[in-house]
């Protein structure tokens, strides 16, 4: 009787799972589909499938449920609760928040369009579309998906060819009812032709077949160029441009307003240089045209400098403002306060070239620059100089308005909405048409933002390009300051960032990733070496532009910390990653011959520059080699078989830093990866300090209480400053500085970071090295001492870094010369490991780009980095001094090779350089690359041998500072 109980007690739960499974399998999802995809949603709006029908694959991103749609309103998000198809109209219902809405869907063979048509409720945004996948967005993958934007008032979140997430929004600011996409999923060989399809009938978006989806048929993308700046491209030195731009096998010249060239906005030029005006130019070009040679107009944008006639003798209406305010009062011709009716309270007087604010006003015909505000009532700006930037001081009623202008980058910009900021646009590309330009670079077009905040940068900077784009007789091709969904179509190379200062070849990985990676602001990559290793040698980006390696300048030996010379390996790195991903470059700076025979260095890395040029247009090497160049962290060296064939050959440049003589850093170990040969080096010495004792050095760090305070940790790490009683000699203070992480961050992310601020800021202009003392435990840890700016001084986020590995104990004195940057990649900082947000910034690029300004320091940061877990770490660190460099001079400089030794018969200063080179040619070098000498060696050259070698470095010294110097030693393998 138990037994027939049990049977029929589980056969009754098994009818009803059964009727729980036919349930479900009864109640349809809504499909869009069409011959290579099929997208379903149930009817509450959850995401069911996104499916490739040619191979049968789901690429919905199974992470836990995800709506269709969603919106915003009164500062909640709500998604949505339930869809309906019936016939072409797609509704949408959003209950909890009293919000409705309705699509228009059309199908096509290799596209569905969805089309807003109206919106109840009156929402803040709605999300109409929102699709996350599990594709990767990369070149590799077989198939593509891709939600196309079809005008300014649609936003889709990642930019066009291969998506990973794909997602629109309209706006009520700017009108939902017209938002539009076209969504794609196609064998990744068919998505441009599909959006080039698509984009030729879209009434929304300006035609251009010079970027885009068209972008790789056109040759502008492809092509480097040099950069011109400051007029100095005119009629009388047009010759020289083209004989300076056939020096390195460039084939476009950028021609960069601003300065002594044309006024920003107004496109006013000099018309010394240019006495015809822009006819001038106009032949200018026409001579480069006919030496092969494309022309490029380099504008700000929407900027205007304010020495422009837009902005004087009389200011024009249309400059754009933050805010308007009431005179309380009339204001006479001479008075320096104006009260107004509205709060100043939140008005700032920082300004800089990052920062979004300005001192100026506009009250009717007359500018006023200000450098107070009052916070509480009277509300006054205070200060004032009437009558600025050449306008006329003025008597201004009450009840004028007051208008506080948007500036950023030094210059005004038009409103968002007038007339002017039509104008700017329209003159823009009628320059280009009359003087027949092949391209646009919208420098500055990452202040987009000043109009709609950072929410609204999308909108506003394509804006303006679809204004000139519009007004265009012919397309050209454009390049962006930065980078938005609705820029693709226009953008015909991906992406140019600025010249790196140091850490070049490492610079060129990290540029290449973020090519290829679903970061798009300019230069805000932030990276870490996993993801930029496998990024860089990805052979395409999503966006299937042609890529571009950015503005390169070529340093000599400078003697700053924060600036590495340029050596023929770092051209050759550089050279050989454009021929691996056929990306093109820019170089800036004096290229011409005077320049060139006051650097004779320059004169030989233009010659690399030039012979690789020339095979990566002839499409020399096949696929198979550009995939082996494309490998990050890997040197080859391009030379010539003696068929007359060229050819690569790996290379390996094992640098070393000699810190000092006597300090154990002059014994190391190389490891040779090829066969046995000759001995190939460079040797450079160094700057160097004055003893930590010295007079002249200023203390940082007075270890009072309360003088280092945490400023952010990762999650799971606890830290502290505490005073030690452990001193290091003649020292009056010390810290211990101890932490511990939980493990809940990646150790490569496990930091934390205090620090002490200065104010006033410091001058550490003499004295831009560091000395220390510290005690370590051996735990290996990263300790790190970074000097910094505040944000409105020098290039916003630029660090000084200095790295020391805690894998000693005891004692032992640092000397922290040069700015690091190689390093920064190989761990996590600063970033939330849960949402990655980083600070404003903060990024990679920033490592490499830029110097600190060292008169203006406001902070001396201690970090961790790289904590063992569930282990407490510390350090007693003594007295932080700022040191001045000197320059040293080291005679005989000898190496050491597992036994065999070689000296060298020369005399050098800081900044010369000898190299010995696979021919056993030895070359003394000035700091400019001139050859001083053809060293005639004494000795046998020692061999390096397969694997481990063991190294050794001395020399005779300067007397009473650390001889400092770089030792590179260089191994070549067998040619590809």
């Amino acid at each position: 009787m138990e037994k027939r109980s049990f049977y029929a007690r589980y056969l009754h739960l098994v009818m009803l799972l059964l009727a729980v499974i036919l349930a479900s399998c009864g109640r349809e999802g809504i499909v869009f589909e069409n011959e290579y995809f099929r997208y379903e949603i149930t009817p509450e709006g959850k995401n069911l499938h996104f499916i490739d029908k040619q191979n049968n694959a789901d690429y919905l991103k199974d992470d836990g449920i995800s709506y269709c749609a969603s919106v915003k309103k009164e500062g909640r998000e709500y998604n949505v609760t339930g869809i309906a198809l019936e016939g072409e109209i797609l509704k949408l219902n959003f209950d909890e928040a009293g919000v409705s809405a309705e699509l228009l869907v059309t199908k096509a063979k290799d596209h569905i369009n969805f089309k807003v048509k109206n919106v109840t409720g009156d929402p803040w945004s709605l999300t109409f579309m929102n699709v996350p996948l599990s594709l990767e967005g990369m070149s590799y993958e077989p198939f593509g998906a891709c939600l196309l934007a079809m005008n300014l008032n649609t936003h889709v979140v990642q930019l066009p060819a291969l998506q990973t997430l794909m997602k629109a929004t309209c706006y009520s600011r700017l009108g939902m009812e017209g938002a539009e996409i076209s969504m794609l999923g196609l064998p990744q060989k068919m998505v441009l032709p599909a959006i080039r399809d698509i984009v030729k009938g879209a009434e929304g978006i300006p035609f251009s077949d010079q970027g885009g989806a068209w972008a790789q048929m056109a040759k502008e993308g492809f092509g480097s160029y040099l950069m011109s700046g400051g007029g100095r491209l005119t009629e009388e030195t047009v010759d020289e441009w083209i004989e300076s731009c056939k020096s390195l096998g460039f084939n476009q010249i950028d021609n960069h307003g601003g300065g002594a060239f044309f006024k920003f906005g107004s496109f006013e030029l000099n018309k010394e240089k240019y006495p015809d005006g822009w006819e001038s130019f106009k032949r200018i070009n026409e001579k480069l045209h006919e030496a092969g040679i494309s022309s490029i107009l380099h504008t700000y944008s929407f900027f205007i400098d304010k020495n422009s006639n837009i902005v004087t003798p009389v200011p024009n209406e249309g400059l754009g403002y933050f805010e308007g305010f009431t005179l309380a009062a009339p204001v006479d011709a001479g008075a320096d306060e104006i009260i107004v009716n509205e709060s100043t309270a939140d008005v700032s007087t920082t300004t800089g070239f990052w920062v979004r604010n300005s001192t100026t006003l506009r009250i009717g015909n007359e500018l006023i620059e200000f450098t107070g505000v009052t916070k509480s009532p009277p509300y006054k700006f205070t200060g004032c100089k009437r009558g600025a930037l050449g306008t006329q001081a003025l008597e201004h009623p009450a009840n004028e308005k007051a208008f506080h202008l948007m500036e950023m980058f030094g210059r005004f910009v038009p409103g968002e909405d007038t007339e002017l900021f039509t104008d700017i646009a329209k003159r823009t590309a009628q320059i280009v048409d009359e003087c027949k330009f092949d391209g646009i670079y919208f420098d500055a077009a990452d202040g987009s933002d000043l109009w709609g905040g950072e929410e609204f940068y999308w909108h506003y900077g394509p804006k303006f390009v679809f204004e000139v784009a519009q007004n265009l007789k012919k397309p050209v091709g454009m390049e962006m300051a930065g980078m938005t969904h609705l820029w693709w179509h226009y953008r015909s190379r991906w992406q140019a960032w600025d010249s790196p200062v140091r850490g070049y070849k490492r610079f060129v990985d990290i540029h290449l990733a973020s090519i290829k990676s679903d970061t798009y602001k300019h230069g805000e990559f932030m990276g870490h070496t996993p993801v930029i290793d496998k990024l860089a040698r990805a052979e395409h980006s999503p966006l299937m532009l042609p890529l571009f390696l950015g503005w390169w300048r070529n340093y000599p030996w400078t003697a700053s910390p924060q600036v590495e010379m340029t050596h023929t390996d770092d051209i050759e790195y550089l050279c050989s990653k454009m021929i691996g991903n056929n990306a093109g470059l820019c170089v800036q700076g004096s290229v011409d011959k005077k320049a060139v025979e006051d650097v004779p260095l320059l004169g030989q890395l233009h010659a690399i520059i030039r012979q690789y040029e020339e095979l990566r247009h002839k499409k020399y090497f096949p696929d198979s080699i550009r995939t082996i160049l494309r490998e990050p962290g890997k040197d080859f060296t391009l030379f010539q078989e003696q068929n007359g064939d060229w050819n690569f050959k790996p290379v390996v440049y094992n640098e070393h830093k000699v810190t000092g003589l006597s300090d154990g850093s002059g014994s190391w170990t190389v490891q040779n990866e090829f066969f046995q040969q000759s001995l190939k080096l460079r040797i450079q010495p160094l700057m160097s300090v004055k003893p930590f004792d010295d007079p002249s050095n200023i203390l940082l760090t007075e270890y009072a209480a309360n003088e280092f305070s945490n400023e952010g940790n990762a999650t799971g790490v606890t830290g502290e400053v505490t005073t030690s009683d452990d001193l290091p000699e003649n020292a009056g203070a010390a810290i211990n500085f101890s932490a511990r992480s939980s493990g809940a961050s990646p150790r490569e992310g496990a930091w934390i970071k205090m620090e002490k601020q200065f104010t006033p800021l410091i001058d550490l202009e003499n004295n831009q090295a560091l000395g220390v003392w510290i005690k370590g435990d051996g735990n290996g840890q990263l300790l790190n001492l970074r000097t910094g700016n505040p944000k409105h001084i020098g290039y916003a986020g630029v660090r000084g870094d200095h790295f020391i590995d805690i894998d000693f104990t005891g004692w032992k004195y640092f000397e922290l010369v040069e700015v690091e940057s190689e390093r920064f990649s190989d761990y996590i900082w600063e970033t939330h490991v849960e949402t990655r947000e980083i600070p404003e910034g903060f990024n990679v690029y920033n490592s490499y780009k830029g110097t600190v300004k060292m008169s203006s320091v406001d902070k001396l940061q201690l970090w961790y980095n790289n904590l063992p877990a569930n282990k407490k770490v510390n350090c007693i660190i003594g007295p932080v001094k700022a040191l001045p460099m000197v320059p040293v001079t080291i005679a005989n400089p000898a190496l050491t090779i597992n036994g065999e030794t070689i000296v060298f018969p020369v005399e050098m200063e800081s900044g010369m350089y000898l190299e010995l080179d696979s021919d056993n040619v030895c070359r003394l070098y000035s700091s400019k690359g001139k050859v001083l000498q053809e060293v005639q060696l004494r000795d046998k050259i020692p061999e390096l041998k397969p694997g481990s070698n063991n190294v050794s470095f001395s020399c005779e010294g300067t007397e009473g500072v650390s001889s400092r110097v770089k030792v590179t030693v260089i191994g070549e393998g067998k040619p590809l």
